[in-house]
Protein backbone atom coordinates (compact mmCIF):
# COMPACT_ATOMS: atom_id res chain seq x y z
CA UNK A 1 0.00 0.00 0.00
CA UNK A 2 1.29 3.63 -0.97
CA UNK A 3 1.61 6.39 1.54
CA UNK A 4 -0.88 8.26 -0.53
CA UNK A 5 -3.64 5.14 -0.01
CA UNK A 6 -2.50 4.99 3.61
CA UNK A 7 -2.97 8.55 4.51
CA UNK A 8 -6.26 8.84 2.85
CA UNK A 9 -7.43 5.94 4.89
CA UNK A 10 -6.92 7.23 8.10
CA UNK A 11 -7.86 10.33 7.10
CA UNK A 12 -11.09 8.76 5.81
CA UNK A 13 -11.14 6.60 9.33
CA UNK A 14 -10.55 9.97 11.30
CA UNK A 15 -13.28 11.96 9.96
CA UNK A 16 -15.89 8.87 10.51
CA UNK A 17 -14.89 8.44 13.96
CA UNK A 18 -15.16 12.07 14.01
CA UNK A 19 -18.79 12.24 13.14
CA UNK A 20 -19.90 9.23 14.96
CA UNK A 21 -18.93 10.17 18.61
CA UNK A 22 -19.86 13.88 17.84
CA UNK A 23 -22.81 13.95 15.76
CA UNK A 24 -24.82 11.28 17.63
CA UNK A 25 -24.87 12.41 21.14
CA UNK A 26 -28.39 13.07 23.03
CA UNK A 27 -29.50 16.44 23.92
CA UNK A 28 -28.70 17.46 27.39
CA UNK A 29 -31.84 19.07 29.47
CA UNK A 30 -31.95 20.15 32.67
CA UNK A 31 -34.26 17.72 34.96
CA UNK A 32 -37.35 19.05 36.56
CA UNK A 33 -36.79 21.17 39.30
CA UNK A 34 -38.02 19.85 42.73
CA UNK A 35 -39.95 22.22 45.05
CA UNK A 36 -38.05 23.78 48.16
CA UNK A 37 -39.76 22.17 51.30
CA UNK A 38 -41.49 25.01 53.97
CA UNK A 39 -41.57 27.63 50.93
CA UNK A 40 -44.19 29.85 51.25
CA UNK A 41 -45.70 31.37 48.34
CA UNK A 42 -46.13 35.31 48.79
CA UNK A 43 -48.69 36.19 45.65
CA UNK A 44 -51.84 35.91 47.70
CA UNK A 45 -50.70 38.91 49.98
CA UNK A 46 -49.38 41.14 47.29
CA UNK A 47 -52.69 40.65 45.20
CA UNK A 48 -54.72 41.32 48.37
CA UNK A 49 -53.07 44.05 49.08
CA UNK A 50 -53.68 45.62 45.16
CA UNK A 51 -57.06 44.48 45.06
CA UNK A 52 -57.24 46.87 48.41
CA UNK A 53 -55.39 49.25 46.80
CA UNK A 54 -57.55 49.18 43.28
CA UNK A 55 -60.53 49.32 45.13
CA UNK A 56 -59.68 51.97 46.83
CA UNK A 57 -59.06 53.87 43.57
CA UNK A 58 -61.70 52.76 42.19
CA UNK A 59 -64.05 54.09 45.01
CA UNK A 60 -62.48 57.44 44.67
CA UNK A 61 -62.93 57.46 40.95
CA UNK A 62 -66.80 56.45 41.54
CA UNK A 63 -66.84 59.17 43.53
CA UNK A 64 -65.98 61.87 41.49
CA UNK A 65 -68.08 60.28 38.68
CA UNK A 66 -70.67 61.14 40.71
CA UNK A 67 -70.07 64.76 41.32
CA UNK A 68 -68.37 65.37 37.70
CA UNK A 69 -72.19 63.79 35.98
CA UNK A 70 -73.89 66.75 38.23
CA UNK A 71 -72.06 69.34 35.79
CA UNK A 72 -73.92 71.54 33.42
CA UNK A 73 -73.35 69.84 29.97
CA UNK A 74 -72.15 66.69 30.95
CA UNK A 75 -73.93 63.49 29.88
CA UNK A 76 -71.96 61.31 31.82
CA UNK A 77 -67.89 61.01 32.62
CA UNK A 78 -65.29 58.10 33.19
CA UNK A 79 -62.87 58.39 35.81
CA UNK A 80 -59.57 56.48 36.23
CA UNK A 81 -57.51 57.55 39.69
CA UNK A 82 -53.89 56.12 39.75
CA UNK A 83 -52.50 57.27 43.21
CA UNK A 84 -52.90 61.29 43.53
CA UNK A 85 -53.81 61.66 39.39
CA UNK A 86 -57.20 62.12 38.23
CA UNK A 87 -57.93 61.23 34.52
CA UNK A 88 -61.78 62.46 33.40
CA UNK A 89 -63.01 61.81 29.80
CA UNK A 90 -66.43 63.51 29.58
CA UNK A 91 -69.49 62.34 27.55
CA UNK A 92 -70.64 66.10 26.57
CA UNK A 93 -74.42 66.49 26.10
CA UNK A 94 -75.29 67.20 22.61
CA UNK A 95 -76.89 70.85 22.81
CA UNK A 96 -73.27 71.83 24.28
CA UNK A 97 -71.50 73.83 21.37
CA UNK A 98 -68.18 73.01 20.73
CA UNK A 99 -66.36 76.55 22.17
CA UNK A 100 -68.12 75.69 25.59
CA UNK A 101 -66.25 72.56 25.76
CA UNK A 102 -63.42 74.40 27.72
CA UNK A 103 -66.07 75.60 30.08
CA UNK A 104 -67.44 72.41 31.02
CA UNK A 105 -64.34 70.96 31.92
CA UNK A 106 -63.85 74.02 34.03
CA UNK A 107 -66.42 73.41 36.05
CA UNK A 108 -65.32 69.68 35.87
CA UNK A 109 -62.36 70.83 37.71
CA UNK A 110 -63.86 73.10 39.88
CA UNK A 111 -66.17 70.46 41.28
CA UNK A 112 -63.29 67.98 41.53
CA UNK A 113 -61.23 70.25 43.70
CA UNK A 114 -64.26 70.63 45.85
CA UNK A 115 -64.99 66.74 46.27
CA UNK A 116 -61.30 65.00 46.81
CA UNK A 117 -58.29 66.46 48.73
CA UNK A 118 -56.12 63.80 48.14
CA UNK A 119 -56.34 64.25 44.10
CA UNK A 120 -53.24 66.58 43.13
CA UNK A 121 -53.40 66.42 39.51
CA UNK A 122 -56.22 65.98 37.32
CA UNK A 123 -56.60 65.53 33.37
CA UNK A 124 -59.65 66.02 31.85
CA UNK A 125 -60.89 65.37 27.79
CA UNK A 126 -63.91 65.28 26.19
CA UNK A 127 -62.36 63.67 23.43
CA UNK A 128 -64.04 60.65 22.27
CA UNK A 129 -60.57 58.65 21.75
CA UNK A 130 -59.80 59.35 25.63
CA UNK A 131 -63.07 58.81 26.86
CA UNK A 132 -62.81 54.92 25.25
CA UNK A 133 -59.22 54.91 26.47
CA UNK A 134 -60.23 55.92 29.85
CA UNK A 135 -63.19 53.24 29.30
CA UNK A 136 -61.58 50.30 28.79
CA UNK A 137 -58.80 50.97 31.15
CA UNK A 138 -61.96 51.20 33.95
CA UNK A 139 -63.14 48.23 32.92
CA UNK A 140 -59.78 46.42 33.04
CA UNK A 141 -59.25 47.78 36.84
CA UNK A 142 -63.07 46.78 37.59
CA UNK A 143 -61.64 42.72 36.55
CA UNK A 144 -58.65 43.47 38.88
CA UNK A 145 -56.15 44.80 37.04
CA UNK A 146 -54.03 47.16 38.81
CA UNK A 147 -53.32 50.59 37.38
CA UNK A 148 -50.06 49.95 37.21
CA UNK A 149 -50.33 47.95 34.46
CA UNK A 150 -52.27 50.84 32.17
CA UNK A 151 -48.87 52.71 33.16
CA UNK A 152 -48.16 53.25 29.42
CA UNK A 153 -51.63 53.94 28.02
CA UNK A 154 -52.21 56.57 31.29
CA UNK A 155 -48.72 58.53 30.59
CA UNK A 156 -50.00 58.41 26.88
CA UNK A 157 -53.13 59.90 28.04
CA UNK A 158 -51.08 62.95 30.04
CA UNK A 159 -48.73 63.59 27.23
CA UNK A 160 -51.66 64.44 25.34
CA UNK A 161 -53.52 66.44 27.83
CA UNK A 162 -52.31 69.68 29.66
CA UNK A 163 -52.64 68.82 33.75
CA UNK A 164 -54.10 71.35 36.17
CA UNK A 165 -53.02 70.72 39.36
CA UNK A 166 -55.42 71.17 42.70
Amino acid sequence: MSTKNLTTLLLALFITSLIIFSGCSTARKPGPTQPVPNQTNQTPAVNNNTNQVNNKAREQARNIARKTDQVDGVKSSTVVVAGNTAYIGLDIKANIEKGQTKAVEEAVIKRVRGTESGIKTVFVSSDVDTLTRLKNIDKGMANGMPASSFANELGEIARRLTPRTM
